[in-house]
């Protein structure tokens, strides 16, 4: 369901007077013919039929819809470009896709799911912006993306740490596949965070001079944001992989512990099985074969020999 929005401001009462502005939601009418920059989500099918978008502008925007990533290109007088948001909880899953379109007086969304309608309505509901301007709101879009990362690398962390501690305390049995599935997910968000970087350096440089000083200013900030959740990612994609390790390590121990016992049990039975072979044998002569007491003497010497290596393993921590 398309959205349209008009970037309306008022003065403020405060000492300082300041200009606020907020998204006002307005009907496709009012955004056609509107005097003020607009921001609308529409579907690709409804894209086509914008009037104000040229034809390449629209061929760019599905070129780089087709390409599924983080992407701006610029031209002399509009920007397009494209997001690919993947799922947070889930690194299997297919990301949210959508691409946009900004010129002085648009600025338009086109998606076939809802994230870019969601963070826009929350952009409404916040109320104040400080400028009028399109480039401004897909600055404060931008923004509002990536502004709950951070909470959510610091849970991710929280959840690794428990796994950690669980592992380490052999309380968890883990799955090789649940750790990969971490290292999975802060490979991509890394991956994310520094395409959006690099979206937000390609704005900021200004190059067709859409946007004023202090807007591109604002896209750099945005590259700093994204820079510092990249390294965020790096530095959690890295325990990650020290979670893996010690996994192994756990996979080792265990294998090793079985080893263990199955190599005492095997000593342990050795004198049996050794006077099980010798005197299994089919020689028409075995000496001893006529004393009364050898069957007794023998297992009084087994039980000994047996009792003498359970001893000795007890005392080496073995057992």
């Amino acid at each position: 369901m398309a959205k349209r929005y008009e970037l309306k401001g008022n003065m403020t009462l405060a000492p300082l007077e300041k200009l606020t502005s907020a998204l006002v939601p307005v009907e496709k009418d009012e955004a056609d013919h509107s005097l003020v920059p607009v921001v609308e989500v529409l579907s690709p099918a409804e894209a086509d039929d914008a009037r104000f978008m040229s034809r390449e502008g629209q061929e760019a925007v599905e070129v780089l819809t087709a390409v599924k990533g983080n992407l701006v290109e610029v031209f002399p007088d509009f920007v397009v470009g494209s997001f690919a948001v993947p799922d947070h909880h889930d690194a299997g899953a297919p990301p949210a896709l959508f691409s946009f379109y900004l010129d002085k007086q648009h600025l338009v969304f086109m998606e076939t799911g809802t994230m870019a309608a969601d963070l826009l309505d929350e952009m409404a509901d916040n109320g104040v912006m400080r400028s009028l301007s399109t480039a401004h709101c897909l600055y404060l879009f931008m923004k509002t993306l990536l502004m709950n990362d951070f909470i959510f690398l610091a849970e991710l962390e929280e959840s690794m740490e428990g796994l950690e501690e669980a592992m380490l305390a052999q309380q968890a049995d883990v799955s090789t596949l649940r750790i990969m599935n971490y290292r999975r997910q802060t490979i991509g968000l890394g991956m994310y965070y520094q395409q959006i970087g690099a979206m937000a350096d390609m704005i900021g440089d200004d190059e067709n001079k859409l946007l004023s000083r202090n807007e591109a200013h604002s896209f750099d900030r945005i590259a700093s944001f994204a820079d510092r959740l990249t390294a965020r990612a790096e530095a959690l994609k890295e325990y990650s992989m020290q979670l893996h390790e010690l996994h192994q390590t756990r996979i080792s121990l265990k294998q090793n512990s079985v080893m263990q016992v199955l190599t005492i049990v095997t000593v342990l039975f050795a004198p049996l099985t050794l006077v099980t072979g010798w005197f299994g044998m089919n020689l028409a002569v075995m000496p001893g074969l006529d004393w009364p007491w050898l069957w007794a003497a023998l297992i009084v010497l087994a039980v000994t020999f047996s009792g003498a290596l359970l001893a000795f393993f007890r005392r080496k921590g073995w057992l």
